[in-house]
């Protein structure tokens, strides 16, 4: 018993550490600005990081995320583009590498403003920084993107 109990005990972090990360692990706050030009659109996302540059990158790819899963409140549409809840499981390699260091979603994301962020913005929560940054997202090709990956289907599908 107390073999089983030692083996457990050390084999535990080893099952609890390779999971990946979750949805409920995405900490993070998105605040639509405005709309821009040729289908982009202006966030602020406060995102949570050990620092400042971490929360720079977190913050890009959060922003990308709330488009996919979660929607925007106040933007055009408040409503997520993958709309099937099971999308992360059927797409789970796609996705791995879309979010992957070096991924796709680089190619549709930039930090905004210049690199300042205003002291309203910039907060110590315990260990953490929360910090606000301004993203611009190109929601027109990151929507071309997902629909010739198959992960949504076309607009012009129909119902």
């Amino acid at each position: 018993m107390k073999s089983k109990f030692l083996l457990l005990l050390v084999c535990m972090p080893f099952f609890v550490f390779s999971q990946g990360k979750k949805a409920s692990d995405y900490n993070y706050e998105v605040q639509f600005l405005r709309t821009g030009i040729r289908g982009t659109e202006l966030f602020k996302v406060f995102t949570y990081g050990k620092n400042e540059k971490e929360c720079f990158e977190l913050a890009k790819e959060d922003a990308v995320r709330a488009i996919l899963f979660k929607g925007i409140p106040g933007s055009g549409s408040g409503y997520a583009m993958v709309t099937d809840p099971e999308a992360l499981t059927k797409f789970s390699d796609y996705f791995k590498n879309f979010f992957g260091s070096s991924g796709k979603y680089l190619n549709y994301v930039a930090i905004s403003n210049d690199g300042s962020i205003a002291e309203e913005d910039r907060l110590k929560v315990g260990k953490k920084y929360k910090i606000g940054v301004i993203v611009s997202v190109q929601k027109s090709a990151l929507r071309k993107e997902l629909e010739a990956a198959g992960v949504i289907k076309k607009l012009d599908d129909g119902f």
